[in-house]
């Protein structure tokens, strides 16, 4: 009876060790989890900011290019600006004559 008593005091140790030591390993387990959760959040909050900053910039573009003058209407400021001069220098020829 003692012998028996022993045997199954000892089969309960065994399973608890072995309950133990899956506890310690999911432990781990998790501990390890939680830190790449971790990083993965900040991962994904430095690339959020990333993609906010380059949505500003390609709307900052977008009006930058809409409101810049394409080469013909730099062309067509430049004669008329140089009509206009022209025409001055008529003027101010005519009232020193």
């Amino acid at each position: 009876m003692a012998g028996e008593l022993r045997q199954t005091i000892d089969r309960v140790n065994a399973k608890a060790q072995i309950l133990l030591d899956r506890y310690a390993l999911m432990a781990r387990m998790r501990a390890e989890a939680m830190e790449r959760i971790r990083e993965l959040e900040e991962t994904a909050e430095k690339l959020r900011a990333e993609n906010e900053k380059l949505r500003i910039e390609v709307d900052f573009l977008k009006i930058a290019t809409t409101i810049a003058p394409d080469r013909a209407d730099v062309v067509r400021t430049r004669a008329v600006l140089s009509e206009l001069v022209r025409e001055i220098d008529k003027c101010i020829t005519d009232l020193n004559e």
